[in-house]
């Protein structure tokens, strides 16, 4: 028997699903790229959960903004979706995010009111530091300051902790002016950070590539295109573990079987949807 398979592929349209059904994007044009798309996608987004506030030495929101920025804190700390005050590019499949790709930093807008899903559009912008556990507010900016070297200096200031990891030892870099960074991301160059104490810092946000998406989507990408090709090895290693259950489902001696991946709960699974079977082979650890 010869198994029929392209778990890349299955797993490429399982993205486009995602992409589409719950992101509402349009996938169409999509191909081999699939991966970078949805991870710089997800990169854009903030996953739902609640998080600690935490608010720079600097911040200050003007008076006519409070409201919004009252809004946001108790979205933060409850664990509400703040997608309404991102970029409306949220939705937009190709868009990219270079302040996120270089400093890691989102930008939120400060309305109150919704209209199609989304706050009213205005200056000023929130800008923020964003784990999985912390809510890093760093101050209100308008829509020129993309490149302000004090976002960097003020993560620097109030929580060197949380980017010690990007710290970059024995290597001084070089001081950039904001139109200088402005001109390497246009160009999707990345570029070291030296700060006001002579810190020096590697992109915060994980750094871009040629391409403008964030060096991390390719970089899953290769990860789990690499653990697909074993999991199609592995699906073949095991055949004569899986014939019994393709028996009693049917099979007899057909020459090829075509196995389809899907991701279950805690497990890859292979679908044979001629017997209308599945079976969990491989435990997922993520």
């Amino acid at each position: 028997m010869k198994l029929i398979m392209d778990f890349k592929a299955d797993w490429h349209d399982t993205l486009k699903e995602i992409m589409s059904n719950e992101w509402g994007m349009d996938t169409a044009g999509l191909t081999t790229d699939v991966p970078v798309h949805y991870f710089n996608a997800a990169q854009r987004r903030i996953p739902v959960r609640p998080r600690t506030l935490l608010i720079s030495d600097t911040f200050q929101c003007p008076a006519e903004h409070q409201a919004g920025w009252e809004l946001i804190q108790q979205k933060v700390k409850a664990g509400q979706d703040l997608t309404p005050h991102l970029s409306k590019f949220i939705e937009k499949t190709k868009k990219k995010d270079l302040m996120l790709n270089d400093w890691g930093v989102h930008h939120l807008h400060l309305g109150t009111l919704i209209e199609n899903g989304f706050v009213e559009r205005a200056d000023p912008l929130l800008f923020a530091r964003i784990t999985d556990e912390y809510f890093y507010a760093i101050d209100v900016y308008d829509h020129a300051s993309w490149t302000n070297g004090e976002i960097v200096e003020t993560v620097h200031r109030n929580w060197p902790e949380s980017v010690a990891h990007w710290v970059i030892q024995g290597v001084k870099g070089e001081r950039h002016s904001d139109e200088e960074r402005a001109a390497l991301r246009k160009v999707h160059m990345n570029a070291f950070f030296l700060t006001n104490d002579q810190t020096t810092y590697g992109p915060l946000g994980g750094g871009t590539v040629a391409s403008g998406h964030n060096i991390f989507s390719v970089i899953q990408m290769d990860i789990e295109h690499d653990r697909l090709e074993c999991l199609e090895r592995r699906l073949f290693e095991i055949t004569d573990e899986v014939m019994p259950e393709l028996k009693k489902a049917g099979y007899t001696d057909a020459a090829e079987v075509t196995a389809k991946l899907v991701l279950t709960e805690g497990f890859y699974a292979a679908f044979f949807p001629e017997y209308r079977l599945l079976v969990n082979f491989y435990p997922r650890t993520t």
